[in-house]
Order: structure tokens, then C-alpha cells, then sequence
């Protein structure tokens, strides 16, 4: 899911200001490049085949929800080489896991999850950097979520490709 144009500007102000103030060197996640990953549809040696993508979207347009307000208010560094710096939310998040396990039981229902839903961690990263920030409250970030996007991230790439996009109702 994509922050619309404003909370993603405000994201990148907030990244901005966090290198700054951390010391941070990474290079900032431009934004019509943020986004909230919900579900995972699998990893490819190459493009992922047409008839995966085409059964992913048939099975997205199975799902329905709810437009919801998503806030998020945390940043912190998570492990990893490097660290990506993400922005979290607590009960501004609820409606993700919502929209998550929907979208999980579809994929379940057409064989492309396993059963057991994973648990998610809703985030946006900002950057990633070999420096590590600590866990803090920010000026929360909210956007209204209407739509969910099917991506392409080619890895080591640095760009991501929209392959589909669905409504959330009202």
C-alpha cells in the first residue's frame, strides 16, 4: 500500500531530519518509491512469469475491504545489514492487519500462501544505514488507505513497478 502524495513528502521530511540529527549517511527511500508491504507473493530468480502475476491479481480481486486511516508515529532501526530506518504505528496500524489477513486468506484460497498467516510488522522504510537510530516517537504520519497495489521489486534494482491496483470500498 502507498502513502498518498502528502504523508509520503512528510515522510521524507522526517528522514531528512533523522539523518540529520543521527548522523546517518543512507540514502533517503524517494517517495513514490515508500510504500507499506502487506503480503509477500514469493521471491524470483528473474521477472516473476506472467501467469503468477495474473493469478496473484485474480486472487486480489477477491478481496474486499474497508477504506481505513493509517497512522504511523515510531521510528527505530531494525537488524539487518544495513539497518533499515522504518516508521511504525500502534493502533494506527490496525486496519493494515486487517486489510493483511484478507488479503491472506485469498492467497490461501488460490495456493499461493501457506496456510498459517505470518505475522506482519506494518512499516515504511525511510533509509537503510550501517548506523544504527534509536526507537522514538515522531509527529505521527496518517493517510487514508483506499487502494492496494500488487509490486514488482526487482531485487538490487532500487525501483519497484505497479503491476495492479484495487479499491477499498467507501
Amino acid at each position: 500500500m502507498q502513502p498518498d502524495d502528502a504523508a509520503a513528502e512528510q515522510m521524507v521530511r522526517l528522514g531528512e531530519e533523522l539523518r540529520r540529527r543521527h548522523g546517518l549517511k543512507g540514502r533517503l527511500t524517494p517517495a513514490p518509491r515508500l510504500h507499506l508491504s502487506l503480503n509477500f507473493v514469493g521471491s524470483f530468480r528473474g521477472p516473476p512469469t506472467r501467469s503468477v502475476m495474473e493469478k496473484a491479481a485474480a486472487l486480489a480481486d477477491k478481496v474486499s475491504a474497508r477504506a481505513f486511516a493509517v497512522t504511523l508515529n515510531q521510528v527505530e532501526s531494525w537488524k539487518g545489514d544495513p539497518h533499515p530506518l522504518v516508521l511504525t504505528g500502534d493502533e494506527g496500524v490496525i486496519g493494515v492487519q486487517l486489510l493483511h489477513a484478507a488479503i491472506h486468506k485469498a492467497l490461501v484460497a488460490g495456493t499461493m500462501a501457506p496456510r498459517r498467516e505470518p505475522e506482519i510488522w506494518p512499516h515504511v522504510s525511510l533509509l537503510w544505514d550501517k548506523a544504527e537510530a534509536p526507537k522514538e516517537f515522531v509527529e505521527p504520519i496518517s493517510w487514508m488507505a483506499r487502494e492496494f497495489v500488487l509490486l514488482d521489486s526487482p531485487y538490487g534494482e532500487g525501483r519497484h513497478e505497479v503491476l495492479g491496483r484495487w479499491p477499498l470500498d467507501g
